[in-house]
Protein backbone atom coordinates (compact mmCIF):
# COMPACT_ATOMS: atom_id res chain seq x y z
CA UNK A 1 0.00 0.00 0.00
CA UNK A 2 1.38 3.08 -0.94
CA UNK A 3 2.04 5.71 1.90
CA UNK A 4 -0.57 8.75 0.06
CA UNK A 5 -3.43 6.00 0.19
CA UNK A 6 -2.59 5.12 3.70
CA UNK A 7 -2.93 7.91 5.29
CA UNK A 8 -6.04 9.67 3.22
CA UNK A 9 -7.84 6.61 3.89
CA UNK A 10 -7.02 5.88 7.18
CA UNK A 11 -9.64 8.35 9.01
CA UNK A 12 -12.45 6.31 7.68
CA UNK A 13 -10.99 2.71 8.53
CA UNK A 14 -10.02 3.99 12.02
CA UNK A 15 -14.21 4.87 12.15
CA UNK A 16 -15.75 1.91 11.09
CA UNK A 17 -13.38 -0.27 12.98
CA UNK A 18 -14.39 1.73 16.44
CA UNK A 19 -18.43 0.50 15.59
CA UNK A 20 -17.04 -2.89 14.74
CA UNK A 21 -15.62 -3.20 17.94
CA UNK A 22 -18.24 -3.11 20.51
CA UNK A 23 -21.74 -4.73 20.58
CA UNK A 24 -23.13 -0.70 20.51
CA UNK A 25 -22.30 2.24 18.98
CA UNK A 26 -23.04 6.08 18.85
CA UNK A 27 -25.23 5.75 16.02
CA UNK A 28 -27.16 2.74 17.70
CA UNK A 29 -27.74 4.86 20.88
CA UNK A 30 -28.21 8.04 19.64
CA UNK A 31 -31.56 6.22 17.40
CA UNK A 32 -32.54 4.67 20.77
CA UNK A 33 -32.39 8.24 22.66
CA UNK A 34 -34.58 9.56 20.18
CA UNK A 35 -36.91 7.15 20.99
CA UNK A 36 -36.20 4.19 18.04
CA UNK A 37 -36.44 0.67 18.92
CA UNK A 38 -33.70 -2.07 18.16
CA UNK A 39 -34.86 -5.38 17.42
CA UNK A 40 -31.71 -8.11 17.65
CA UNK A 41 -32.03 -11.29 15.31
CA UNK A 42 -29.72 -14.05 14.46
CA UNK A 43 -29.01 -15.01 10.72
CA UNK A 44 -29.13 -13.84 7.60
CA UNK A 45 -32.78 -15.63 6.56
CA UNK A 46 -34.57 -12.95 8.80
CA UNK A 47 -35.93 -10.30 6.65
CA UNK A 48 -34.40 -7.42 7.99
CA UNK A 49 -37.04 -4.82 5.95
CA UNK A 50 -40.12 -6.01 7.75
CA UNK A 51 -38.14 -4.89 11.13
CA UNK A 52 -37.10 -1.54 9.68
CA UNK A 53 -40.80 -1.06 8.29
CA UNK A 54 -42.27 -1.29 11.68
CA UNK A 55 -40.20 1.70 12.60
CA UNK A 56 -37.27 -0.08 14.18
CA UNK A 57 -33.98 -0.88 14.06
CA UNK A 58 -32.48 -4.18 12.98
CA UNK A 59 -29.51 -5.21 14.79
CA UNK A 60 -27.67 -8.37 13.60
CA UNK A 61 -26.82 -10.14 16.91
CA UNK A 62 -22.68 -11.21 17.15
CA UNK A 63 -20.62 -11.72 19.74
CA UNK A 64 -17.61 -9.57 19.71
CA UNK A 65 -16.13 -8.04 22.38
CA UNK A 66 -16.39 -11.34 24.11
CA UNK A 67 -14.51 -11.58 27.48
CA UNK A 68 -15.55 -15.56 27.83
CA UNK A 69 -18.29 -18.47 27.98
CA UNK A 70 -18.36 -18.95 31.53
CA UNK A 71 -21.62 -18.52 32.07
CA UNK A 72 -23.16 -19.36 28.87
CA UNK A 73 -21.73 -22.53 29.48
CA UNK A 74 -24.22 -23.45 32.58
CA UNK A 75 -26.81 -23.47 29.92
CA UNK A 76 -24.87 -24.76 27.02
CA UNK A 77 -23.14 -28.30 26.86
CA UNK A 78 -19.02 -28.04 25.79
CA UNK A 79 -19.82 -29.40 22.67
CA UNK A 80 -22.34 -26.81 21.72
CA UNK A 81 -20.30 -23.63 18.97
CA UNK A 82 -18.65 -21.51 20.85
CA UNK A 83 -20.99 -18.55 18.64
CA UNK A 84 -24.14 -19.61 20.85
CA UNK A 85 -21.84 -19.86 24.34
CA UNK A 86 -20.17 -16.60 23.25
CA UNK A 87 -23.48 -14.61 22.17
CA UNK A 88 -25.45 -16.16 25.59
CA UNK A 89 -22.71 -15.61 28.05
CA UNK A 90 -23.08 -11.35 26.86
CA UNK A 91 -26.92 -11.89 27.19
CA UNK A 92 -26.35 -13.23 30.65
CA UNK A 93 -24.19 -10.68 31.40
CA UNK A 94 -26.58 -7.94 30.35
CA UNK A 95 -24.51 -7.00 26.96
CA UNK A 96 -27.43 -6.44 25.16
CA UNK A 97 -29.71 -5.09 27.61
CA UNK A 98 -30.15 -2.41 24.70
CA UNK A 99 -32.48 -4.35 22.51
CA UNK A 100 -36.10 -4.56 22.85
CA UNK A 101 -36.51 -7.49 21.28
CA UNK A 102 -34.95 -10.34 19.60
CA UNK A 103 -36.01 -12.45 16.39
CA UNK A 104 -34.35 -16.16 16.62
CA UNK A 105 -34.16 -18.75 13.92
CA UNK A 106 -33.54 -22.04 13.05
CA UNK A 107 -30.60 -22.21 11.55
CA UNK A 108 -29.21 -25.03 12.98
CA UNK A 109 -29.08 -26.68 16.56
CA UNK A 110 -27.22 -24.66 18.61
CA UNK A 111 -28.49 -21.77 17.02
CA UNK A 112 -32.17 -22.88 17.42
CA UNK A 113 -31.16 -24.05 21.17
CA UNK A 114 -30.22 -20.11 21.93
CA UNK A 115 -34.49 -19.46 21.90
CA UNK A 116 -35.01 -22.24 24.14
CA UNK A 117 -32.07 -21.18 27.12
CA UNK A 118 -32.95 -17.47 26.79
CA UNK A 119 -36.77 -18.36 27.89
CA UNK A 120 -35.62 -20.72 30.12
CA UNK A 121 -33.13 -18.03 31.47
CA UNK A 122 -35.41 -15.36 31.27
CA UNK A 123 -33.50 -12.54 30.60
CA UNK A 124 -34.42 -9.50 28.50
CA UNK A 125 -35.98 -8.41 26.39
CA UNK A 126 -39.52 -9.71 26.47
CA UNK A 127 -40.65 -10.00 23.17
CA UNK A 128 -38.88 -12.71 21.86
CA UNK A 129 -39.75 -14.46 18.59
CA UNK A 130 -38.98 -17.98 17.03
CA UNK A 131 -38.61 -17.47 12.88
CA UNK A 132 -38.78 -20.71 11.37
CA UNK A 133 -37.53 -20.94 7.76
CA UNK A 134 -37.53 -23.71 5.67
CA UNK A 135 -34.98 -25.81 4.61
CA UNK A 136 -35.44 -26.23 0.84
CA UNK A 137 -35.74 -23.83 -2.12
CA UNK A 138 -38.87 -24.33 -4.62
CA UNK A 139 -42.35 -23.01 -4.88
CA UNK A 140 -43.51 -25.07 -2.03
CA UNK A 141 -40.88 -23.10 0.20
CA UNK A 142 -41.78 -20.10 -1.31
CA UNK A 143 -45.24 -20.30 -0.14
CA UNK A 144 -44.20 -21.88 3.42
CA UNK A 145 -41.93 -18.49 3.81
CA UNK A 146 -44.23 -15.93 2.88
CA UNK A 147 -46.88 -17.25 5.06
CA UNK A 148 -43.96 -16.79 7.91
CA UNK A 149 -42.90 -13.80 7.24
CA UNK A 150 -46.87 -12.58 7.01
CA UNK A 151 -47.24 -14.49 10.72
CA UNK A 152 -43.96 -12.43 11.58
CA UNK A 153 -45.13 -9.26 10.24
CA UNK A 154 -48.42 -9.73 12.50
CA UNK A 155 -46.41 -10.47 15.68
CA UNK A 156 -44.63 -7.22 15.94
CA UNK A 157 -47.37 -5.42 14.92
CA UNK A 158 -49.57 -6.73 17.60
CA UNK A 159 -47.06 -6.73 20.43
CA UNK A 160 -45.61 -3.32 19.50
CA UNK A 161 -48.98 -1.45 18.33
CA UNK A 162 -47.89 -0.88 14.72
CA UNK A 163 -49.09 -0.68 11.71
CA UNK A 164 -46.67 -2.22 8.69
CA UNK A 165 -48.17 -0.92 5.74
CA UNK A 166 -47.57 -1.87 2.37
CA UNK A 167 -46.38 1.56 1.31
CA UNK A 168 -43.75 1.21 4.35
CA UNK A 169 -42.29 -2.47 3.62
CA UNK A 170 -41.73 -1.11 -0.40
CA UNK A 171 -39.62 2.24 1.04
CA UNK A 172 -37.86 -0.15 3.64
CA UNK A 173 -37.20 -2.59 0.80
CA UNK A 174 -35.71 0.03 -1.47
CA UNK A 175 -33.46 0.89 1.13
CA UNK A 176 -31.84 -2.21 2.05
CA UNK A 177 -31.72 -2.47 -2.07
CA UNK A 178 -29.43 0.02 -2.09
CA UNK A 179 -27.46 -0.98 0.98
CA UNK A 180 -26.91 -3.95 -1.21
CA UNK A 181 -25.87 -2.32 -4.27
CA UNK A 182 -23.42 -0.32 -2.47
CA UNK A 183 -21.76 -3.24 -0.89
CA UNK A 184 -21.54 -5.22 -4.02
CA UNK A 185 -19.95 -2.77 -5.70
CA UNK A 186 -17.34 -2.23 -3.04
CA UNK A 187 -17.05 -6.21 -3.12
CA UNK A 188 -16.49 -6.58 -6.78
CA UNK A 189 -13.76 -3.74 -6.28
CA UNK A 190 -11.54 -6.90 -4.85
CA UNK A 191 -11.16 -8.24 -8.25
CA UNK A 192 -8.86 -5.80 -9.28
CA UNK A 193 -5.20 -6.38 -9.03
CA UNK A 194 -4.77 -3.36 -6.34
CA UNK A 195 -7.19 -4.96 -4.08
CA UNK A 196 -8.67 -1.62 -2.67
CA UNK A 197 -9.85 -3.29 0.66
CA UNK A 198 -8.62 -6.22 2.58
CA UNK A 199 -10.88 -8.97 3.69
CA UNK A 200 -10.18 -7.99 7.56
CA UNK A 201 -11.77 -4.64 6.65
CA UNK A 202 -14.75 -5.75 4.85
CA UNK A 203 -15.30 -7.91 7.54
CA UNK A 204 -15.23 -4.44 10.00
CA UNK A 205 -17.38 -2.69 7.30
CA UNK A 206 -19.89 -5.56 7.76
CA UNK A 207 -19.85 -5.79 11.30
CA UNK A 208 -20.30 -1.92 11.65
CA UNK A 209 -23.04 -1.82 9.16
CA UNK A 210 -25.07 -4.30 10.60
CA UNK A 211 -25.30 -2.33 14.03
CA UNK A 212 -26.51 0.76 12.76
CA UNK A 213 -29.93 2.18 11.42
CA UNK A 214 -29.49 1.68 7.27
CA UNK A 215 -30.16 5.04 6.33
CA UNK A 216 -26.96 6.02 8.78
CA UNK A 217 -25.02 2.96 6.87
CA UNK A 218 -25.84 3.60 2.96
CA UNK A 219 -24.32 7.61 4.27
CA UNK A 220 -21.73 5.79 5.55
CA UNK A 221 -21.39 3.39 2.87
CA UNK A 222 -21.74 6.42 -0.10
CA UNK A 223 -18.72 8.09 1.91
CA UNK A 224 -17.24 4.91 2.31
CA UNK A 225 -17.44 4.19 -1.15
CA UNK A 226 -15.58 7.32 -2.62
CA UNK A 227 -12.48 7.35 -0.16
CA UNK A 228 -10.88 3.92 -1.39
CA UNK A 229 -11.28 4.83 -4.87
CA UNK A 230 -7.91 4.40 -6.27
CA UNK A 231 -6.65 2.87 -2.94
CA UNK A 232 -4.11 -0.26 -3.36
CA UNK A 233 -3.25 -2.61 -0.60
CA UNK A 234 -1.56 -4.98 -3.01
CA UNK A 235 1.64 -6.92 -1.80
CA UNK A 236 3.94 -8.16 -4.54
CA UNK A 237 3.39 -12.42 -4.53
CA UNK A 238 -0.04 -11.84 -2.28
CA UNK A 239 -1.46 -14.72 -2.70
CA UNK A 240 -5.36 -14.52 -3.68
CA UNK A 241 -7.84 -16.21 -1.20
CA UNK A 242 -10.99 -16.82 -1.21
CA UNK A 243 -12.76 -17.30 2.28
CA UNK A 244 -15.84 -19.93 2.70
CA UNK A 245 -16.87 -20.23 6.35
CA UNK A 246 -20.21 -20.07 8.51
CA UNK A 247 -19.27 -17.51 11.69
CA UNK A 248 -16.68 -15.48 11.57
CA UNK A 249 -16.34 -12.24 13.30
CA UNK A 250 -13.10 -11.62 14.46
CA UNK A 251 -11.03 -9.01 11.87
CA UNK A 252 -7.92 -10.27 13.72
CA UNK A 253 -8.18 -13.64 12.64
CA UNK A 254 -8.75 -12.33 8.75
CA UNK A 255 -5.65 -10.53 9.46
CA UNK A 256 -3.42 -13.30 10.77
CA UNK A 257 -4.47 -15.02 7.20
CA UNK A 258 -3.30 -12.08 5.35
CA UNK A 259 0.05 -10.84 7.00
CA UNK A 260 1.07 -14.22 5.89
CA UNK A 261 0.99 -13.12 2.62
CA UNK A 262 -2.33 -12.91 1.39
CA UNK A 263 -5.23 -10.95 0.27
CA UNK A 264 -8.51 -12.29 0.93
CA UNK A 265 -10.39 -10.81 -2.32
CA UNK A 266 -13.49 -12.93 -2.04
CA UNK A 267 -15.89 -14.40 0.81
CA UNK A 268 -18.72 -16.93 1.20
CA UNK A 269 -19.46 -16.20 5.28
CA UNK A 270 -22.42 -15.30 7.36
CA UNK A 271 -21.00 -11.63 8.17
CA UNK A 272 -20.30 -12.00 4.20
CA UNK A 273 -21.70 -11.99 0.58
CA UNK A 274 -25.15 -13.59 1.99
CA UNK A 275 -25.95 -10.26 3.09
CA UNK A 276 -25.91 -8.28 -0.06
CA UNK A 277 -25.63 -10.88 -3.35
CA UNK A 278 -29.73 -10.44 -4.46
CA UNK A 279 -32.03 -7.55 -3.81
CA UNK A 280 -35.45 -7.77 -3.32
CA UNK A 281 -38.04 -7.06 -6.41
CA UNK A 282 -39.31 -3.74 -6.23
CA UNK A 283 -42.02 -4.80 -8.70
CA UNK A 284 -43.97 -7.42 -7.13
CA UNK A 285 -45.86 -7.91 -3.54
CA UNK A 286 -43.61 -6.99 -1.28
CA UNK A 287 -43.66 -10.27 1.10
CA UNK A 288 -43.67 -12.47 -1.75
CA UNK A 289 -40.69 -10.88 -3.43
CA UNK A 290 -38.75 -11.03 0.34
CA UNK A 291 -39.91 -14.36 0.58
CA UNK A 292 -38.01 -14.75 -2.79
CA UNK A 293 -35.31 -12.85 -2.20
CA UNK A 294 -34.47 -14.11 1.31
CA UNK A 295 -34.78 -17.98 -0.04
CA UNK A 296 -32.87 -17.43 -3.02
CA UNK A 297 -29.64 -15.40 -1.75
CA UNK A 298 -26.56 -17.04 -1.39
CA UNK A 299 -27.21 -20.10 0.53
CA UNK A 300 -25.28 -21.53 3.56
CA UNK A 301 -25.09 -25.32 4.20
CA UNK A 302 -28.48 -24.97 6.13
CA UNK A 303 -30.18 -25.38 3.37
CA UNK A 304 -30.21 -28.71 2.08
CA UNK A 305 -30.88 -28.88 -1.95
CA UNK A 306 -28.86 -25.93 -2.79
CA UNK A 307 -25.27 -27.27 -2.36
CA UNK A 308 -24.91 -27.62 -5.96
CA UNK A 309 -25.71 -23.45 -6.80
CA UNK A 310 -22.97 -22.81 -3.58
CA UNK A 311 -20.13 -25.01 -5.57
CA UNK A 312 -21.28 -22.89 -9.09
CA UNK A 313 -20.74 -19.91 -6.70
CA UNK A 314 -17.34 -20.99 -5.52
CA UNK A 315 -16.29 -22.22 -9.00
CA UNK A 316 -17.45 -18.94 -10.58
CA UNK A 317 -16.30 -16.60 -7.89
CA UNK A 318 -12.70 -17.98 -7.99
CA UNK A 319 -12.47 -17.51 -11.56
CA UNK A 320 -13.94 -13.82 -11.51
CA UNK A 321 -11.50 -12.97 -8.73
CA UNK A 322 -8.59 -14.64 -9.95
CA UNK A 323 -8.49 -16.75 -6.82
CA UNK A 324 -5.07 -18.95 -5.79
CA UNK A 325 -6.38 -21.00 -3.53
CA UNK A 326 -9.21 -20.84 -1.15
CA UNK A 327 -9.26 -21.40 2.91
CA UNK A 328 -12.73 -23.30 4.13
CA UNK A 329 -13.35 -23.10 8.06
CA UNK A 330 -15.38 -24.53 10.64
CA UNK A 331 -16.13 -23.77 14.04
CA UNK A 332 -15.86 -27.26 16.47
CA UNK A 333 -19.05 -29.00 16.49
CA UNK A 334 -20.66 -27.59 13.55
CA UNK A 335 -22.04 -30.38 11.25
CA UNK A 336 -23.33 -28.53 8.51
CA UNK A 337 -20.25 -26.95 7.66
CA UNK A 338 -18.18 -30.89 8.37
CA UNK A 339 -20.55 -31.39 5.51
CA UNK A 340 -19.67 -28.28 3.49
CA UNK A 341 -16.09 -28.85 3.63
CA UNK A 342 -15.84 -32.59 2.52
CA UNK A 343 -17.96 -31.04 -0.83
CA UNK A 344 -15.53 -28.18 -1.15
CA UNK A 345 -12.45 -30.35 -1.17
CA UNK A 346 -14.24 -32.79 -3.65
CA UNK A 347 -14.72 -29.67 -5.95
CA UNK A 348 -11.51 -27.58 -5.34
CA UNK A 349 -9.72 -30.92 -6.19
CA UNK A 350 -12.03 -30.98 -10.05
CA UNK A 351 -11.08 -27.07 -10.04
CA UNK A 352 -7.50 -27.90 -9.26
CA UNK A 353 -7.36 -25.25 -6.69
CA UNK A 354 -5.51 -25.38 -3.60
CA UNK A 355 -7.69 -25.77 -0.17
CA UNK A 356 -6.96 -25.46 3.03
CA UNK A 357 -9.42 -26.30 5.37
CA UNK A 358 -9.26 -25.27 9.03
CA UNK A 359 -11.12 -26.32 12.04
CA UNK A 360 -11.26 -23.22 15.11
CA UNK A 361 -12.72 -21.95 17.94
CA UNK A 362 -14.81 -18.36 17.71
CA UNK A 363 -12.30 -16.14 19.91
CA UNK A 364 -10.28 -19.35 20.83
CA UNK A 365 -7.27 -18.38 20.53
CA UNK A 366 -4.66 -21.21 19.00
CA UNK A 367 -2.96 -18.27 16.83
CA UNK A 368 0.55 -20.41 17.13
CA UNK A 369 -0.90 -23.33 15.63
CA UNK A 370 -3.43 -21.55 13.15
CA UNK A 371 -0.36 -19.58 11.65
CA UNK A 372 2.25 -22.31 11.11
CA UNK A 373 -0.73 -24.72 8.87
CA UNK A 374 -1.42 -21.16 6.61
CA UNK A 375 2.28 -20.42 6.26
CA UNK A 376 2.80 -24.24 5.45
CA UNK A 377 0.05 -24.23 3.04
CA UNK A 378 0.67 -20.65 1.15
CA UNK A 379 4.46 -21.94 0.52
CA UNK A 380 3.20 -25.52 -1.35
CA UNK A 381 0.45 -23.21 -3.21
CA UNK A 382 3.71 -20.62 -4.22
CA UNK A 383 5.22 -24.19 -4.99
CA UNK A 384 2.42 -25.00 -7.18
CA UNK A 385 2.58 -21.57 -8.68
CA UNK A 386 6.17 -21.61 -9.62
CA UNK A 387 6.06 -25.02 -11.38
CA UNK A 388 3.07 -24.35 -13.28
CA UNK A 389 4.96 -21.22 -14.54
CA UNK A 390 7.79 -22.94 -15.22
CA UNK A 391 5.15 -25.88 -17.08
CA UNK A 392 3.63 -23.18 -18.84
CA UNK A 393 6.83 -21.53 -20.43
CA UNK A 394 7.53 -24.97 -21.87
CA UNK A 395 3.91 -25.74 -23.11
CA UNK A 396 2.83 -22.82 -24.57
CA UNK A 397 -0.79 -22.47 -24.68
CA UNK A 398 -1.35 -25.98 -23.92
CA UNK A 399 -1.25 -25.40 -19.85
CA UNK A 400 -4.16 -23.62 -18.17
CA UNK A 401 -4.34 -23.14 -14.02
CA UNK A 402 -5.43 -26.51 -12.64
CA UNK A 403 -4.11 -28.76 -15.13
CA UNK A 404 -3.91 -28.99 -19.06
CA UNK A 405 -6.24 -29.11 -21.32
Amino acid sequence: MNERNDTSHMKILEKIAGIAASERNDYLMQAKKSGKKVIGFFCSYVPEEIIHAAGFIPYRMRAVASSGTEKGDIYFSSLNCTFVRHCFDKALKGDFDFLDGIVFLNGCDHTRRLYDNWRHADIPPEFRYMFVAPHKVGTTAEKRFSGEIEVFKKELERYFNVTISDETLAASIKLYNRRRELLQSIYEAGKSKEVPLRGSEFLRLMLALTAMPVEDSIALLEEFKGEIQGRSTARPGDLRIFLASGCVEEPGHLELIEELGASIVANNICLGTRNFDLAVSEDDEPVPSLAKRYLYHLSCPRMMNTSRERLAYMQDTCREFQVDAIIAEKLKFCDLWGGELFLYRKESRKLGIPLLALERELYGGSSGQMRTRIQAFYEQVRNRKSTADDLFCAAGDDYQAGGKN
